[in-house]
């Protein structure tokens, strides 16, 4: 039972044989690299949780796992986050073996996440593709979708090690190889349509259309009237992005929403920081160049763009060449 926060000082519980349950002081709890990527601390179900937490007590321990004298939070985020909102100073826990290796931690938390059938398919999709990148470093989300399809062509030109990545994902999911490549293709998706899924106005299965259309002159029109009052059964959808019309709305489309150029220079910066011992100085320094020209074009880009009203900023009068 979590307990009220006291000024007595805390220690980790002496005990560590896997699958004891402890009440563990909150401060000893680390948090990192949990599978969802959002928690809405002001929604209604999460406030549900903390009243529930409130009258009868944190009823499914969370899991954690020894770490550097503290606790890594394998699954449980909500109730942690919970009890802190309420003051409390203890949370039970079940302790297991300690676990170090990445690939090993989101296996944990994949399993555990999945079993409650609540995580949303864009961070199902994101977890299924770290513990991809967390047993191969070196690919992204390409190369996973590539291995799957080569998979399902001629297995034997898949690579072994990533072979076994494939089948342990499958064996942790429960998904077919049909199944994961749908899952990772949400992926694709502009960050738009990825919040329409999270937030449940677009169905998993519209968005798995959506994405196998990226390339769709009137994409995002036709999206936008997919969660608007309008709204598509997945046949209607389908025809309307086999003909290729252009909705009602007369709106020039963008045929690349802005979030994916945002997102490729995101992806960058996140491989960066992840294998920057893998960098050579003559890598970054061309790197560097690169995104100098990026800083100068989008500089340049800036006077003739429109603001947020819709209207063109007046680009500065050029002074007259004298010479």
């Amino acid at each position: 039972m979590a307990t009220k926060k006291s000024s007595t000082a805390k220690t980790a519980p002496s005990a560590t044989q896997s699958g004891a349950f402890f009440d563990i002081p909150l401060e000893l709890i680390i948090v990192a690299g949990q599978i969802r990527s959002m928690i809405d601390q002001a929604g209604e179900a999460f406030l549900a949780l903390v009243e529930s937490i409130r009258e009868k007590g944190v009823l499914e321990p969370i899991i954690v796992t020894p770490q550097a004298g503290k606790y890594l939070l394998i699954s449980g985020e909500r109730r942690l986050l919970a009890c802190r909102m309420l003051g409390l100073a203890t949370i039970p826990a079940r302790v297991i073996d300690a676990v170090t290796a990445k690939d090993d931690i989101l296996a944990l938390q994949l399993t555990e996440n999945l079993q409650r059938a609540d995580l949303d398919p864009v961070d199902e999709a994101n977890a299924l593709l770290s513990y991809f990148r967390a047993r191969h470093p070196d690919t992204n989300l390409d190369f996973a979708m590539n291995a799957l399809i080569t998979m399902d062509r001629d297995p034997a030109r898949v690579d072994q090690e990533a072979a076994a990545t494939v089948a342990a994902i499958q064996k942790i999911s429960g998904k077919s190889g049909t199944s994961m490549k749908r899952c990772f293709s949400l992926l694709k998706l502009s960050e738009e349509i990825q919040n329409a899924l999270r937030e449940e106005k677009l169905g998993v299965s519209q968005g798995y259309i959506f994405a196998a259309n990226l390339d769709h002159p009137h994409l995002m029109d036709i999206f936008q009237e997919a969660i608007d009052e309008i709204g598509f059964t997945n046949a209607e959808l389908e025809k309307v992005l086999k003909k290729g019309r252009k909705p009602p709305t007369e709106q020039s489309p963008r045929k690349r929403p802005f979030s994916l150029y945002r997102k490729n220079v995101q992806s960058v910066k996140t491989g960066i920081e992840e294998q920057v011992d893998a960098f050579k100085k003559s890598d970054l320094v061309a790197l560097l160049s690169d995104l100098r020209e990026l800083v100068a074009l989008v500089e340049g880009r800036l006077p003739e763009a429109l603001d947020d009203a819709g209207a063109t900023t007046a680009a500065p009068k050029k002074k007259p060449n004298l010479a």
